[in-house]
């Protein structure tokens, strides 16, 4: 098992190349050296960046527990890659193609996280939740109590009762076999599709204060249901609305960009054989 891990460590890094993990600022004096290989420095930052770079399962072992198999595989990581440079492998025509597509790749991916900073700003976020989901009136909500019981009869039979006068709570702790029985049968706040259809249809057509006049059945059995109070669920506020905001503003922003960019290029689809698909140019 041990072997397997430091093999994934070894994976990792290696994936990610040495340069790109030693990358740090060495003139960082709160940023000491934890190895030196011929001279060359491997810095702390190094090493918490080669811990970050790690898939999640691994990153569960505390990076202290980690340091010194990450400082070896940073060490043996540059050893690799002088070797690999007296053998003139930077100038390899196979490590230039990977290098070109893996400078390639982190341009797009820069460029495109840069335009949506400069888009999906702090402003852009509070403008759209005040022009839609802070002004938003929240879903109806019913507060409501109910008695389960398994049949039609003994519903109708709860009916009477209370229609002579029973207290509801009463009623649902003595005979309720729900689960809020003994909390007078109390189900709190729920919007119309928390609930089985039969039994939200029920609740939201009642008043404030009224009995449904029929047991209304669902697959949990057959329910005496009161209507205790009605209300609007406030809208989400700006902090539980962030994340939802900043995903609608990405989407539509790289939707529009990617049409933008398009529309400025000559672009032209070939079959996979290479031939003309025999269609017009897309501007």
């Amino acid at each position: 098992m041990k072997h397997f891990f430091l093999a994934a460590i070894a994976a990792t890094l290696v994936s990610v190349g040495p340069a790109a993990v030693l990358a740090q600022d060495s003139r960082n004096s709160e940023n000491p050296i934890v190895a030196s290989v011929d001279g060359y420095e491997i810095r702390q930052s190094n090493v918490a960046a080669a811990y970050e770079r790690l898939p999640a399962q691994y990153k569960q072992v505390p990076f202290n527990s980690l340091f010194p198999q990450l400082i070896e595989q940073l060490v043996t990581n540059h050893l690799m890659e002088v070797a690999g440079r007296t053998l003139d492998l930077h100038n390899d025509e196979t490590v230039k193609a990977q290098i070109r597509d893996f400078e390639s790749a982190v341009i797009q991916q820069t460029y495109l996280e840069r335009k949506i900073a400069e888009q999906v700003t702090e402003e852009a976020i509070v403008s759209v939740y005040e022009a839609t989901f802070g002004s938003a009136e929240g879903p109806e909500e019913v507060r409501a109590s109910h008695i389960l019981v398994q049949t039609e009869e003994e519903g109708l039979a709860i009916l009477k009762e209370l229609a002579d006068g029973a207290d509801f709570a009463e009623l649902a702790r003595k005979r309720s076999t729900g689960p809020t029985g003994p909390r007078g049968g109390d189900l709190g706040y729920f919007t119309r599709d928390a609930m089985a259809e039969p039994f939200s249809a029920a609740a939201f057509s009642l008043e404030i204060g009224a009995v449904g006049p029929d047991p209304v059945k669902t697959q949990f059995g057959w329910h005496v249901i009161k209507v205790v109070d009605k209300r609007r669920k406030p809208p989400a506020n700006l902090v539980e609305s962030r994340a939802r905001i900043q995903d609608l503003l990405t989407r539509e922003f790289i939707t529009a960009h990617m049409s933008e960019l398009r529309a400025n290029a000559e672009i032209e689809i070939f079959n996979l054989d290479g031939t003309p698909t025999g269609g017009a140019a897309t501007k």
